[in-house]
């Protein structure tokens, strides 16, 4: 976006003044090209007097044409620095430093989408007005004929209807690309009530009317005039032919221009925010949720300029969920969960549940700052879910200073024995690490104890409406709890179950751990349960 200290609405005076001057030669171009007697016979009586009595009167001519168009354009000047006005008090209070109040910019807003549509019918009926005079003055002097001035009237107000066209055309171009960037730099120009707006249908048909149409009309017209003039004029059959000749070639030479640059500004204002569009999509593609749609029309396109904007919003929004939630578990059971392919109202599962617990946790609370133990407690568990993590472990929760996982859910795999088992093995060797780091620091060291168990669990959404959490619900889910509590009593780091222990295939896993010497009782269990431990 330029500098707002160098915009300046000097583009929509030119574009109104240069259009107008334009078609009043384009008009005088027409009328001396078509083959009617009083034309010819001018030119001829101007050549009589010598060629540079001609090319005196001639410039003389186009001196005279400067000054009518200049005279002619102070009205749709004074007209359009009205309508400029808000836009202008905006851009003058910006420049001062003043932070405009919402009421001034709506104005600016509303000023400046709705000008090309106010100048345009007022463009039109300069278009009507002012050639009736002159033609009428002329017919009252005895230059033209009644219905020669009632033609060309005709044709003025045609080739004014393109003027008006380009001029509509060339200021929205105008405001596109030099204005609407600093009042909307979020785009939504179709919130802003009040102002009109051209689908672009309606485009593609204007230019249809403009560009075919009126060429043809004026054409037609010519033809009329050498019909009703064919009795009465002195000139012969062939020089009339070779007029109409010229003519038509006159006028596809102005119109084939004037066309041309009418359909390059309507096929712009379609093409130039579609493909800034595409270009915002090849970089969404690329992964830069950070590029934005520059909306500077209120039309369809507009409208999708903004709908694609949210769109982004709602990607980059999505992108940054993913890579949270990616910090609590691995990229796969994050994928599985965001894509929908797992069940959270339910569902059973063959899971094993790992349960640490840190020793003696309490006392150090009590004896030591609160903010060394957060922080001592934050690198535990940053190295504690690094191990769990790395064997595609989830961790459903961080309870206190008590740590509970699961693996083989929410994405299934028939490993999850040995997996929990390395993890707690590589908790155990991350602690020592750790504690190492902490002796040097003079901070306190940390024990822990690791419960694993394996079995079927029912995974499962539990929580209310408002706040839920991804948990297992089960009694293998106790029984993992109870063995983490049973380190205490037997000064194990790792405690688990024989299940755990039968499903293991790693021989060098399965020689670390020692049955112990009988089954022992749990808490809330009937039956005693076999386990093996790890000092």
């Amino acid at each position: 976006m330029k500098d707002i200290r160098k915009t300046s609405l000097a583009g929509f005076y030119l574009i109104g003044i240069g259009a107008t001057f334009v078609g009043i030669i384009v008009i005088m171009i027409m009328n001396l090209a078509t083959p009617v007697e009083f034309t010819i016979q001018q030119i001829k009586s101007l050549q009589q007097h010598g060629d540079v009595f001609f090319v005196k009167i001639a410039t003389q001519r186009f001196s005279v044409l400067c000054v009518v168009a200049v005279l002619s354009s102070l009205p749709f000047i004074l007209i359009l620095r009205k309508v400029l006005k808000p836009v202008s008090g905006y851009f003058e209070q910006v420049k001062s430093g003043i932070q405009p109040s919402n009421k001034i910019k709506l104005k600016a807003k509303q000023s400046l989408i709705n000008l090309p549509f106010i100048m345009v019918p007022v463009n039109i009926v300069f278009w009507i007005i002012i050639p009736s005079i002159v033609f009428t003055v002329a017919v009252l002097v005895g230059i033209i004929d009644s219905l020669t001035a009632v033609i060309f009237s005709i044709r003025s107000m045609m080739v004014g209807m393109i003027s008006s066209a380009i001029i509509f055309f060339a200021m929205e171009s105008f405001a596109r690309h030099r204005i609407v960037p600093h009042l909307f730099p979020n785009g939504l120009l179709v919130n802003v009530e009040n102002t009109a707006k051209l689908s672009i249908s309606k485009r593609i048909r204007a230019f249809y009317r403009l560009g075919s149409l009126i060429p043809l009309v004026n054409i037609v017209l010519t033809l009329l005039i050498l019909y009703w003039q064919v009795d009465s004029s002195a000139i012969t059959a062939k020089e009339y032919g070779k007029g109409v000749l010229i003519f038509s070639i006159v006028v596809f030479i102005l119109f084939f221009v004037g066309s041309g640059f009418l359909n390059r500004l309507i096929s712009r204002s379609i093409s130039d925010p579609l493909n800034q569009m595409l270009f915002t999509m090849k970089e969404i593609k690329n992964g830069n949720y950070d590029a934005r749609v520059e909306v500077i029309c209120n039309d369809e396109i507009g409208s999708l300029g903004d709908a694609t904007n949210d769109m982004i919003l709602g990607l980059k929004e999505k992108e940054l969920i993913t890579e949270a939630f990616g910090k609590y578990v691995t990229p796969e059971v994050r994928d599985e969960i965001i894509s929908g392919r797992i069940p959270l109202d339910g569902e059973i599962k063959q899971v094993s549940i790992l349960f640490s617990d840190l020793r003696d946790f309490t006392r150090m609370t009590e004896t030591h700052d609160p903010k060394l133990v957060v922080k001592i407690l934050n690198q535990y568990f940053e190295k504690m879910s690094q191990a769990i993590s790395g064997q595609s472990g989830l961790i459903l929760q961080f309870i206190g200073d008590e740590i509970y996982a699961v693996f083989g859910a929410p994405v299934s795999c028939h490993d999850h024995h040995e997996r929990a088992l390395a993890a707690a093995l590589d908790m155990k060797e991350r602690l020592a690490l750790l504690n190492g780091s902490f002796k040097q620091k003079g901070w306190p060291l940390l024990k822990h104890g690791i419960g694993i168990h394996s079995g079927e669990a029912v995974a499962a959404n539990i929580g209310s409406q408002d706040r839920a959490s991804y948990l297992l619900v089960g009694d293998n889910v106790n029984l993992a709890s109870r063995l983490q509590s049973l380190t205490k009593e037997l000064g194990a780091q790792i405690i688990i179950s024989s299940v755990t222990y039968d499903h293991l295939q790693t021989e060098s896993i399965k020689a670390i751990f020692q049955k112990y010497a009988e089954p022992v009782s749990i808490r809330g269990r009937s039956r005693k349960v076999d386990i093996y431990l790890n000092m």
